[in-house]
């Protein structure tokens, strides 16, 4: 499996190195931007990339099949979900060794910090549970039961409430982070899969895969506001940093929708190659890179201001996630399976 480092300047593959291989699309880097972690699903190990040198420098043994890695803030902590093993491994990112294992439940599929990052919220599909691990100890602390096929957890900006997707229900759970406790269920659409806050934390925004849709919901009422329409099969959405627009990638309309935020409308849709998976948008908001699934894979570039393609970077394996440095002047975009 491969991860290509691609120059945002030039929009060229500058390097290529022979690792990655992804199932749920992350962030792979550290908040700090030094170092950049990739995990080999299928395996049980996780490449640490230097990314000033765009070299290997460490190749650490997890648990079974890795497929998701997030960061505390400080850039101290990494936390692995070992799918295979139902376990999370605890990193240390300065020294890049395990320093502890976490036992969870069935099917681990996604993990997130708390903004203060005390607390981390583990998503387990098989199980329809979450479990809530402390990270100074490194201990689960308390298992909230919702329904089998949960998906992704997000926090609001202010650390008190947890959003959770689920696949199977179309639905979304809010927890109260300080009791970890359900408070309400939202009903969203088929294959609620991936959320994200608007940056001020006013509203989510929920991609719905079966309805080719995305539900608007009002945080403090946890009612959904809006339905908007969008292509077939939408996978990610992902906000510009000043909250104004949206981007979501339609996987089986070979589009990228852009939804103004203001009137929760699309305002121009992409054309891009066939299977569009990941978007990431660059820290300067000019930049939006959509990845593509295709066996001979492509990076799509799009202005974020004309809403144009304005440059296709070829890398040559079925693109998944796709993460910009945040100095911006790096993408790096790993393969999927």
């Amino acid at each position: 499996m491969t991860t290509a480092v691609i120059d945002v300047k030039t929009h060229s593959v500058i390097s290529e190195l022979p690792v990655g291989n992804t199932e749920i699309l992350s962030s792979i880097f550290t908040p700090d931007g030094k170092l950049a972690f990739v995990t080999n699903s299928g395996s049980t190990s996780v490449s640490v990339i230097d990314v000033l040198t765009s070299s290997v420098i460490a190749t650490l043994q997890v648990g079974i099949n890795p497929f998701f890695v997030a960061f505390t803030a400080d850039s101290k902590l990494a936390y692995v979900i070992n799918n295979g093993s139902t376990s999370v491994s605890v990193i240390d990112v300065l020294t890049n060794s395990v320093t502890a294992t976490v036992q969870v439940d069935e099917d681990p599929s996604f993990v997130a910090f708390t903004p203060d990052g005390k607390l981390a919220y583990v998503t387990n599909r098989g199980s329809g549970t979450v479990s809530v691990i402390d990270v100074k100890t490194h201990c689960v602390i308390s298992t909230i039961h919702l329904g089998v096929g949960l998906s992704v957890v997000v926090f609001t900006p202010d650390g008190k409430l947890a959003y959770v997707t689920n696949i199977n229900f179309g639905t979304v759970s809010v927890i109260d982070v300080k009791r970890h406790s359900l408070i309400s269920t939202v009903q969203v659409g088929l294959g609620s899969f991936d959320i994200s806050f608007t940056t001020n934390g006013k509203l989510a925004y929920v991609i719905n895969r079966g309805f080719g849709n995305v539900s608007v919901i009002d945080a403090k009422t946890h009612s959904v506001i809006s339905t908007v329409p969008v292509g077939f099969g939408p996978s990610v959405v992902a906000f510009t940093p000043d909250g104004k627009l949206a981007y979501v990638t339609n996987t089986n309309s070979a589009s990228v929708s852009v939804i103004d935020v203001k009137t929760h409308s699309v305002v121009s849709t992409v054309p891009v190659g066939n299977f569009p998976q990941d978007v990431a948008i660059s820290p300067d908001g000019k930049l939006a890179y959509v990845t593509n699934d295709a066996a001979a894979g492509n990076v799509f570039v799009i202005n974020v201001k004309t809403h144009n393609l304005i440059a296709t970077v070829p890398v040559g394996f079925p693109a998944g996630n796709v993460a910009f440095s945040p100095d911006r002047k790096l993408a790096y975009v790993i393969q999927t399976q």
